[in-house]
C-alpha cells in the first residue's frame, strides 16, 4: 500500500503538471481507471482490498485510509479549480465532492468486475463526465 501511495501521488501531479483546467484533471483519473479495468477483469489495489479487511493487518487498513485520504484530498482540489477556472459544472462544496467521488470511483470499478462489464464503469462515472466543460 505504501507504493501504491507513492505512484498514485505521483501520477496526481503528473496530471496536474499536463492538464490546466479542473475538468482535464478531473478527466484524466476516470479514462486511466476505466483503462485499468482490463475490460471488468481488474481492480485497484484498495478496491480489491476493502473486500476482505478481516484477513488484513492494521498497519495495511491504516494505509488504506491514508491512501483514500490523499486522493479525496486530490479530488477536492480538482472540484475546486473546476469551480474557480469554471470548467465543471454546479460545484457546491469541493470538499464533499472530493470525499464522494472516491467511493464512486471505487464502487464502479467493483460493478464492473462483479459484472464483467466495463459499462458499469462508465454509467456510474457518467455523473462526473457530464458536468465537464472541456
Amino acid at each position: 500500500m505504501k507504493r501504491y501511495y507513492t505512484d498514485l501521488e505521483a501520477a496526481s501531479a503528473e496530471i496536474d503538471q499536463e492538464h490546466a483546467t479542473g475538468a482535464a484533471r478531473l478527466s484524466a483519473p476516470v479514462d486511466r481507471n476505466h483503462g485499468a479495468l482490463e475490460g471488468g477483469q481488474s481492480l485497484c489495489l484498495c478496491v480489491s482490498f476493502s473486500t476482505s479487511t478481516e484477513s488484513l493487518s492494521t498497519e495495511t487498513i491504516a494505509e488504506m485510509n491514508r491512501f483514500r485520504s490523499m486522493v479525496a484530498d486530490w479530488f477536492t482540489q480538482t472540484f475546486s479549480r473546476g469551480k474557480d477556472d469554471g470548467t465543471i459544472q454546479n460545484v457546491i462544496n469541493p470538499a464533499s465532492e472530493g470525499a464522494a467521488a472516491v467511493p464512486l470511483l471505487e464502487g464502479a470499478q467493483l460493478a464492473a468486475r462483479v459484472a464483467q462489464d466495463p459499462q458499469r464503469f462508465e454509467a456510474a462515472m457518467e455523473l462526473l463526465v457530464t458536468r465537464l466543460r472541456k
